[in-house]
């Protein structure tokens, strides 16, 4: 092994360096990630936030010198410019970058807004009674979710499986609904 590192020149043992360390790295940032140790960028991405913060983070220049590095060492290989090393690690981070992107979009806090569902249709699973007199329940799909919530009325009592339209939420987060006519 000494003898094949002997044999190298500068510019390949700088990348070998790069590349055995910047791996190393990386296996390390994974595992801690799959562990829930690490602080994860993915989490920290707002898209409020200038695309300058966004794109230079420590875990970007990690999976940028990855990428470099390995892409010379291809480069050096198939007798290319080494040039070619720096766009292999620029195109490592735009692909970073876009899943980074796509798992802060798939963040969500979980709670239903009521005041969403105003306007949207429902179908009464559990009769409602008439005039405010009582609950009753509706199926509802807001929020890509599919929600059995507690719903009155200020007409006449509404039966199961009788579409209502939302028309708005009242103190008590029950749906105010009202019979849709066919």
């Amino acid at each position: 092994m000494q003898e094949w590192w002997i044999s190298l020149s500068g510019v390949p043992q700088l990348l070998w360096g790069l590349a055995v360390f910047f791996t190393l790295l990386f296996l390390l940032q994974i595992i801690a990630a799959l562990f829930g140790i690490s602080h994860s960028d993915a989490t920290d991405v707002d898209i409020s936030d200038s695309t300058h913060s966004m794109f230079f983070t420590p875990r970007n220049a990690i999976v940028f010198f990855l990428g470099f590095s390995w892409g010379g060492l291809a480069c050096i290989d198939a007798n290319i410019s080494i040039l070619w090393a720096v766009l292999v690690g620029l195109i490592m981070v735009a692909i970073n970058f876009s899943l980074l992107q796509g798992l802060a979009s798939l963040n969500e806090a979980g709670n239903l807004n009521l005041e969403n569902s105003i306007g949207k249709e429902a179908i009464v699973s559990i009769p409602i009674p008439a005039k405010l007199s009582g609950c009753g329940k509706v199926n509802i799909s807001f929020q890509s979710r599919l929600e059995e919530l507690e719903a009155i009325t200020e007409d006449e009592a509404i039966p199961r499986g009788q579409p209502v339209k939302v028309l708005r939420v009242s103190n008590n987060n029950q749906l105010i609904v009202k019979k849709q006519v066919s």
